[in-house]
């Protein structure tokens, strides 16, 4: 039988472009330390990593595969994933690694073992971005993901863009299918969780910055726009939808305006432009944003519809009795006012999956 077949302990699976020789280093340590495997990608790394990824293909316990050109790092994770998922069948999954030095093989090793513990779920090493030595640019955009990750999910996730995690085999199906073939990757394997119920657990690891963080290959502009279009795509249903009930709204004012008073025309323009785009929202919200289809989610939507309706007809009616001629203001403004707490108890109650925990040991 295939030696790989008999792993049941995680692979290490580190993706890697034009690393140096601390992922050799990383490499051996990291065996040594009692992992069995590790697979290597190399993600196009081209001629001056000719040398590391040689000595890497002399370990016995190393596997390296090989993009021709650079592919980006979700794409090197799946496709190490692809080569676990058909060579490690006994295993309980994979500890992603990057190969910068950022991640010791003590980490590493952390992270396997709550994996070990906890087979199901997606554990992530998190690193505290609260110490001295920070690179303000590192500190201020995983402030800023990290708060917006909980607006969206309301899970507290202390460090969003790490790159050291515990990836189930039992999940990684629903992982290596997921889109993104760069940076924003990581970050759709987090909202997926939120999607599909899987848990998160949380090890505190080491907060290692090397030379300023000079060695990432993460470009600040545009993929920190790769990223951030994820968190757009994750709400732009509210959008559309509320496009849909503007747009009726104003169409019914005219229909409605001459036929019946003006008080009268706002509450049924309201009412009937949201009947419109609340069948809008309740289909993406389904299908694409939370991916809960039951029928329990669509009774709890039209409840929530039907209160939000009500008091968002009354609330602009009421104000354009008092402001005559100012309903498409006010109907803008009141809207605003109950997306924040529309989309939370949607998430919370209406679309919510099962209990996740997202402790940190």
């Amino acid at each position: 039988m295939d030696k790989d077949r008999d792993v049941t302990s995680p692979v290490v699976l580190i993706p890697a472009l034009s690393p140096d020789g601390r992922l050799v280093e990383l490499v051996r340590r990291v065996l040594a330390g009692g992992s069995e495997r590790v697979i290597v990608v190399d993600d196009g790394s081209g001629a001056s990593s000719a040398a590391v990824f040689a000595e890497l293909e002399g370990i016995p316990a190393c596997k390296v595969l090989r993009h021709e050109g650079n592919r980006g790092k979700g794409r090197a994770l799946k496709t190490g994933m692809e080569f676990f998922l058909a060579n490690f069948p006994g295993s309980v999954g994979v500890i992603t690694a990057d190969c910068d030095g950022q991640h010791t093989p003590e980490d590493i090793k952390a992270v396997s073992d709550e994996l070990s513990a906890h087979p199901d779920d997606l554990i992530l090493g998190v690193r505290d971005f609260s110490g001295a030595g920070i690179p303000p640019k590192s500190r201020f955009g995983n402030a800023l993901t990290m708060k917006i990750f909980q607006l969206l999910t309301g899970l507290s996730i202390t460090d969003t863009q790490t790159g050291l995690r515990g990836i189930p085999a039992s999940r990684m199906e629903l992982f290596r299918a997921l889109d993104g073939e760069r940076f924003e990757y990581e970050l759709n394997m987090l909202l997926s969780c939120k999607q599909s119920g899987v848990a998160i657990g949380q090890v505190q690891i080491d907060t290692i910055y090397l030379d300023d963080n000079s060695g990432t290959h993460f470009n600040p502009l545009t993929d920190s726009i790769r990223v951030y279009l994820v968190f757009i795509k994750f709400v732009s249903s509210s959008l559309i939808s509320f496009l849909v009930d503007y747009g009726f709204f104003l169409l019914w004012l005219g229909v409605l305006g001459p036929l019946i008073t003006p008080s009268s025309v706002v509450f049924w323009a309201g009412i009937t432009s949201r009947i419109v785009s609340s069948t809008v929202n309740y289909t993406i919200n389904r299908n694409v944003v939370f991916k809960n289809n039951t029928r329990s989610s669509m009774v709890k939507y039209y409840i929530l519809c039907f209160a939000w309706m009500i008091i968002s007809s009354v609330s602009v009616a009421s104000l354009d009795s008092v402001f005559h001629g100012s309903a498409p203001f006010f109907k803008i403004l009141i809207d605003t006012l109950l997306f924040v707490g529309s989309f939370t108890i949607q998430r919370e109650w209406v679309f919510a999956p099962k209990a996740q925990r997202s402790d940190i040991k």
